[in-house]
């Protein structure tokens, strides 16, 4: 997030702040001799900002029928990091994702903290994901999928400049927008430490549609706030180029009205967009409505006609001058509200879920999530009197009438002594009357566990239990020695487990 700096709104910047600004440099000519010396920042190709964006008509709606809500919603408002500044390069669709982000980290709560480099971001769109490669601006979709994709890092890594390149950056930064090289649009590459860092992501994002139901529904429904762009109308926004006399009042108070019809035609003149970060609403603000003399709009009895409904919105256009003066203290310097109507009608909007993060594995322990068989266990303290299970799972033929029978080895490493042992053995075989089973401790001690009593019956899952062994060493190669003593029959030894108390 780019550190705050203060602006003066009203004196002469010429073009050195982009307070609308959002990328492709657009002539803004005609500005409000009202507001003095020409403010005629650079704005968004609005085409750039819409790319992609579909009709309401085609979204799913978020509200339920019957839903009902609060006539205010100012929660969200908490969890947002300071308002930034993009200073004047137009930026502003970046600014207002990597708000999302830092907004959604916030909410998760894991790494409320982080700052988050807008100055990676608007050079990850372009080179990573491959979007607008020719101009500054961008668009919330290409964004948030560059966050999704690819991950952005921590501001420290690469912090954001304010100003644009120019020729005495790089001599290629020079001419039209479109005619200069990507690295002009993005201030160069990363530096190596930015390279190397972490990169940090959200979920997949998706279009959201700007109707006033449904942006409310996922931030009562969802809790997290909504990214917006699009049209931007020079009067309605009290913007210094703007050919209609505006409200500095207005501009104060953060106020964007509808747009009146003379606003819209005029601003078609010179079509630009703007993306910021919708964080609530308040359906009981109540604002006069201006004509395109800048005088408040009468109805028939002489009464001020008033435009109510607002979804308040995080700019990114630093503090001190813009949206700074509000009567709710809950507002912070540098927000502002916007008419649910200019938001239906002329935005975009896109919502991402929270960030989702593994819990990292906590290191083994033996006899509780490692097994006192595992190699790294064998002389811990905490596998002492711990039953230990080794297995194998080595089908092996029992041979027919063969006293040299079928055998299987276990191998355990380990000083520890025997304290108790059982075996399970599982055989498979159509008559286990014909069958002896024997266990050889790796001394060549042995002991039957199994005669061959002639009684009928297939197959054999048995476990035995033994004393035979204690006080041996536990640790070489155990041995289970499985023989057919008749004829005509044939069978398997599937698979033994040794479990041994050390």
């Amino acid at each position: 997030m780019a550190k705050n700096t203060r602006q003066w709104w009203w004196v002469a910047l010429g073009a050195s702040l982009v307070l609308a600004g959002c990328g492709e440099g657009v002539d803004v000519e005609g500005a409000n001799p009202d507001h003095g010396e020409l403010f005629a920042p650079p704005l968004e190709n609005l085409d750039t900002l819409m790319e992609g964006a579909p009709d309401n008509a085609t979204l799913p709606g978020e509200a339920k029928g019957d839903e009902v809500f609060a006539p205010t919603f100012y929660d969200l408002i908490e969890q947002q990091s300071p308002t930034a500044n993009q200073g004047s390069r137009g930026v502003c669709s970046i600014f207002a994702a990597v708000a999302l982000m830092e907004h959604l980290y916030i909410k998760e709560g894991t790494y409320p903290d982080k700052d988050f480099s807008e100055q990676y971001l608007q050079w990850s769109a372009k080179f990573e994901v491959g979007s607008f490669p020719n101009t500054s601006g961008s668009s919330s979709r290409y964004n948030l999928q560059a966050i999704s994709e690819y991950g952005v890092v921590e501001e420290a890594y690469w912090p954001y400049e304010s100003r644009p390149w120019g020729a005495s950056n790089d001599e290629r930064c020079v001419g039209s927008e479109a005619d200069r090289p990507t690295e002009c649009h993005t201030n160069g590459h990363p530096p190596e430490e930015a390279v190397e860092a972490p990169k940090w992501k959200l979920p997949t994002s998706r279009w959201l549609s700007t109707r006033e139901r449904d942006i409310k529904a996922v931030m009562k429904n969802k809790g997290t706030a909504v990214v917006v762009g699009g049209d931007f109308y020079y009067q309605a926004w009290n913007h210094g180029a703007s050919s209609l006399p505006t409200n500095r009042e207005y501009a104060r108070k953060g106020y964007v009205l509808y747009p009146n019809e003379a606003d819209k035609t005029a601003s078609r003149q010179k079509r630009a967009g703007h993306a910021f970060l919708l964080v609530g609403w308040d359906d009981t603000l109540s604002v006069e409505r201006v004509d395109e003399n800048g005088q408040v709009m009468l109805d028939e009895s002489g009464e001020p006609l008033t435009e109510s409904g607002f979804f308040i919105f995080k700019n990114s256009w630093g503090t001190g001058s813009w949206g700074t003066d509000h009567a709710d203290e809950r507002m912070p310097d540098g927000y502002g509200y916007i008419s649910y109507r200019y938001v239906e009608e002329f935005l975009s909007a896109r919502a991402a879920e929270l960030p989702v993060f593994e819990e990292p594995e906590p290191d083994p322990v033996c006899g509780e999530t490692l097994s006192c068989a595992d190699e790294s266990c064998i002389d811990s303290p905490l596998c002492e009197g711990e039953p230990a299970r080794f297995s194998s799972e080595e089908e092996v033929a029992i041979p027919d009438n063969d006293p040299q029978g079928a055998l299987s080895t276990i191998e355990v490493i380990g000083t520890s002594n025997v304290l108790a042992a059982s075996v399970d053995v599982l055989i498979t075989h159509p008559y286990v009357g014909d069958l002896s089973i024997e266990l050889i401790h790796p001394s060549g001690d042995s002991v039957v566990l199994r005669e061959a009593n002639g009684q009928a019956g297939a197959d054999l899952f048995e476990t035995y239990h033994l004393t035979d062994f204690v006080g041996l060493s536990a640790e070489g190669n155990w041995s289970l020695k499985v023989v057919d003593h008749a004829g005509t029959d044939e069978g398997a030894l599937l698979g033994w487990d040794l479990t041994l108390v050390r």
